[in-house]
């Protein structure tokens, strides 16, 4: 500090320039610092919002997609229904009933009929399908079932026509009977398989939804061919609330994929994915098999994947929260945002690295910093500049106030600086040409007080010499000599010219 403190005292220029990157650099570095972190923040907090907004948004429209879907499986139940509890004519009942034949497994269906009447050219995919895999007799339940359900078509088309991501729609008795449309062969299906056993029906049995309210089935493998899908499934109930069978309506995974899947955030560099209130994937860029065989999934669970802190944030989308977190894993730090599905009870999330979160608030910075280093050496300069306005007069006074002291004619200051500094060198300089005219007149008068001191001092040895006795004896002589001359003149006037003189 003492240091500091002689460096400082020993020229007023590092003083004068200390004290304005003081006042100049040190508030803007400050104010930079403080204003850069708070508008990161901001930035940042706004990108997560935006983020936020975007998961709300995606997840909207999925559940209005769902709610859609399940809305016409709904509607579809209901009609169905209705056709279980319409009476039968026997004849009709007869007669329809011969387009149903066994093909070569025993499945009972419309392949047979379809082929002899020209297959797909005549009947293209606008037609239902039934599956059941036993002998039909014309008086059982089930033959009443088939023919009861053949007017669905109609309203099984105007769902699709209105419903473009619907895969299949389809009905399922207890029977185990199902009528699926559009079109499908029932050789997708393996050797006994009895559809009863798969979760499109098991989701919505009264023995797993004793409520008998509308179901959504995790992901899985379609048996007929059309890959990964979820399922709409709603009980089918009789005029008295008796359980009459299961509507089920397929989505493809692929239908979702557009909107979870797909979602392009910075640029591509975040990606989205739908799970259920379980956790289980329904869509995940991760997790998700093309390639499995029909009728099987992989039961991915998010609960038990990945970090801790990611675990944390996927059980709050599981408990149907909206929110955001971060997250470590292998690849570094990333931003979760989440939001429910409601209807479903289902969650989105949208992950993105963290790097990219903050770009734009890291972009700000770095623009930031940039305009610092200006202004700071903008601020250094004019620190220069300035401390050189002040310092520079300082330094012509001082010199000019030397000569002064040194008795020394003082040379005229000029300054092109401050209004202040020039009037303090115009007072200098009629000062500086005050104390030498006053000089030169004092020494005018000391040369002369010498002469006339001079002159005193030798008026004064004089009349000393005078009074002494040497110099009153040389005087009688000397006057004694002219008389002598004198009275040797008047005697011999003819040697006067010749006599020297006397005076």
């Amino acid at each position: 500090m003492n240091k500091l403190v002689n460096w400082l005292q020993g020229s007023i220029y590092r003083a004068i320039l200390l004290a304005f990157i003081l006042v100049s650099v040190i508030p803007i570095v400050l104010i930079s610092l403080l204003f850069t972190r708070q508008s990161m923040e901001a930035l940042t907090r706004q990108m997560e919002e935006n983020l936020q907004l975007l998961a709300q948004s995606k997840a909207e429209e999925i559940d209005l997609k769902l709610d859609e879907v399940m809305h016409s499986t709904l509607i579809a139940a209901h009609l169905t229904a209705e056709a279980l509890q319409t009476p039968t004519d026997p004849a009709r009942l007869s007669e329809n009933l011969t387009h149903y034949r066994p093909d070569s497994r025993q499945i009972v269906g419309l392949d047979m009929y379809y082929l002899e009447q020209g297959g797909k050219a005549v009947f293209g995919t606008d037609l239902s399908n039934v599956y059941w895999p036993h002998e039909l007799a014309a008086d059982t339940a089930v033959a009443r079932q088939i023919v009861q359900t053949e007017s669905l078509d109609t309203a099984f088309a105007a769902i699709k026509s209105v419903s473009p991501d619907t895969q299949w729609i389809y009905m399922t008795t207890p029977e185990g009977m199902m009528r699926l449309y559009p079109w499908a062969s029932n050789d997708h299906y393996p050797d006994n398989w009895d559809p009863r056993e798969i979760i499109f029906y098991t989701v919505a049995d009264p023995e797993n939804n004793p409520q008998l309210t509308p179901q959504w089935t995790p992901p899985y493998v379609d048996y007929a061919g059309a890959g990964w899908m979820v399922t709409a499934s709603t009980p089918i109930l009789g005029n008295n609330g008796e359980f009459l069978g299961v509507m089920s309506h397929d989505i493809t995974i692929d239908s979702l994929k557009q909107i979870a899947l797909e979602i392009s955030v910075l640029g591509g560099v975040g990606s989205g994915f739908l799970i259920d209130n379980e956790g289980k994937v329904i869509a995940h860029p991760a997790y998700q098999d093309e390639s499995a065989s029909k009728g099987t999934q992989e039961d991915v669970n998010l609960l038990y994947q990945g970090s801790d802190n990611y675990v944390s944030l996927i059980q709050q989308m599981v408990s149907g929260q909206q929110g955001l977190g971060y997250y470590t894993d292998e690849a570094g730090e990333s931003l979760l945002v989440y939001a429910p599905v409601p209807n479903t009870g289902w969650s989105l999330g949208v992950s993105i690295p963290r790097e990219n979160v903050i770009a734009p608030a890291i972009t700000m910075r770095n623009r930031a910093i940039v305009v610092t280093a200006v202004m700071v050496a903008t601020a250094v300069l004019l620190a220069v500049f300035l401390t050189r306005l002040i310092h520079q007069p300082l330094i012509q006074l001082l010199q000019g106030v030397q000569q002064v002291a040194d008795a020394h004619k003082a040379d005229e200051i000029q300054v092109n600086s401050f209004a202040e500094f020039k009037r303090l060198a115009q007072a200098f300089n009629e000062m500086a040409s005050h104390v030498w005219e006053r000089e030169s007149q004092l020494k005018a008068k000391v040369a002369e007080m010498r002469i006339e001191i001079d002159t005193q001092r030798k008026q004064q040895r004089v009349d000393s010499i005078v009074e002494t006795d040497f110099f009153k004896r040389l005087e009688a002589n000397a006057n004694r000599l002219r008389a002598d001359v004198r009275n040797a003149t008047q005697a011999h006037p003819s040697n006067v010219k010749s006599a020297p003189a006397t005076d």
